[in-house]
C-alpha cells in the first residue's frame, strides 16, 4: 500500500461533497444534520489513517476531529423558517355571563320601581304624585338594559382561535461551509506538525539514533562501501576485520564460541565446533546473540 504523507482531509471532504449536501438537505432537522456530520468525520478519519503512515499525524488527526465532533451542536444550521397557522375552535356561544345577569336583574328592578307609582290607586284618583323619582328609576332601568344588550352582543360573537406551528429547516449550504472551514483548520494544524517533523529530521541529518556520526564510523562505512565497489575479496575481508577493532573502541567485544561462552550463542548442528557469528558483549552483558555449531558428538 502506498502512503501519502501530505494527504489533506479537505481533499477527502471535497470528493464526497455532493453526497454530503444531499444527505444534509434531506435531514431537515439540526439533530439529524449533526449525526450526518459525525458519520462524515468517521469516514474522513478512516480514510486519512489508511493513507497516512505517520503515527504522530494519525494521533493528531484523531484529536482534531474529536474536537470538531464535540463542537458540531454549536454549528449554525438555521435556514428557511415557516410558520403554520391553523384555526382550531371558535369562542363559545349561548354562555350567560354573571355580569350580564346582574345587568338584567338591575334593569327589571329599576323599571319595576319606576312603574310602581303609576299603578297605585292615588294615580288613578287624579292626584299628582312626584314624577322625578319614578322617571329616574325608569331611566336607570333602561340604561342597565342597554348596557346588558351591548355586553350580550360582545360575548355572543364568535372569536376564532388559532394554533401556530413554527418549522425551522436546516440550510445545507451554510452547514457545509462551516464544516469545511473546521476541516481546513484541522489541515492547517496537521501541516504545522508535518513541518515540525521535517525540521526535526533535518536537524538529525548526519546522526545515528540522535548522536552525531564519529569520524571512525564514517571511515569504517566508507571502507566497506569501497570494498563493495572494488569487488576485491581480499580488500573486503581486510576492511571487515576492522569492525572488531571499531567495536572494541566502543567497549563492545566480539566473543567467539567456547564451552564457557555457549550461553551467548544459538547452537546449530554441524560437523565441527566453530563460530558462525560472534556474539556481541559489553561489560559481561549480552547485546547480540551469536551463532555457533557444536560439532558431531
Amino acid at each position: 500500500m502506498s502512503y501519502n504523507t501530505d494527504m489533506k482531509m479537505i481533499e477527502l471532504l471535497e470528493r464526497n461533497k455532493e453526497n454530503l449536501l444531499t444527505e444534509l438537505a434531506a435531514s431537515k432537522a439540526a439533530d439529524k444534520a449533526v449525526r450526518i456530520l459525525e458519520n462524515e468525520l468517521d469516514r474522513l478519519l478512516l480514510t486519512y489513517n489508511e493513507q497516512c503512515a505517520d503515527d504522530r499525524q494519525r494521533s493528531a488527526a484523531a484529536n482534531l476531529l474529536q474536537a470538531i465532533r464535540l463542537s458540531l451542536p454549536l454549528i449554525d444550521s438555521a435556514g428557511e423558517t415557516k410558520i403554520w397557522e391553523t384555526e382550531t375552535e371558535h369562542g363559545s356561544k349561548g354562555r350567560i355571563s354573571p355580569l350580564l345577569f346582574l345587568f338584567l336583574i338591575a334593569a327589571l328592578v329599576l323599571c319595576g320601581l319606576g312603574l310602581l307609582p303609576f299603578l297605585l290607586p292615588q294615580w288613578e284618583a287624579g292626584k299628582s304624585p312626584e314624577l322625578i323619582k319614578p322617571l329616574s328609576l325608569l331611566l336607570g332601568g333602561l340604561v342597565c338594559a342597554a348596557l346588558g344588550g351591548t355586553f350580550c352582543r360582545r360575548i355572543g360573537s364568535t372569536q376564532p382561535r388559532y394554533r401556530r406551528q413554527v418549522e425551522v429547516r436546516t440550510d445545507p449550504g451554510k452547514i457545509y461551509r462551516t464544516f469545511r472551514n473546521a476541516i481546513l483548520a484541522a489541515d492547517q494544524s496537521l501541516e504545522e506538525i508535518r513541518a515540525m517533523d521535517r525540521w526535526d529530521k533535518r536537524d538529525q541529518a548526519g546522526s545515528i539514533d540522535g548522536r552525531p556520526v564519529s569520524p571512525a564510523q564514517l571511515e569504517l562505512f566508507s571502507d566497506l562501501l569501497e570494498a563493495e565497489y572494488l569487488q576485491d575479496p581480499e580488500f573486503a575481508l581486510e576492511k571487515i576485520s576492522q569492525i572488531r577493532y571499531y567495536l572494541h573502541s566502543q567497549q563492545i567485544e566480539a566473543v567467539d564460541y567456547t564451552e564457557d561462552t555457549q550461553p551467548f550463542f544459538n547452537m546449530m548442528p554441524g560437523q565441527t565446533a566453530r563460530t558462525i557469528r560472534p556474539a556481541l558483549v559489553a561489560d559481561g552483558k549480552l547485546l547480540c546473540r551469536g551463532i555457533a555449531s557444536s560439532g558431531a558428538k
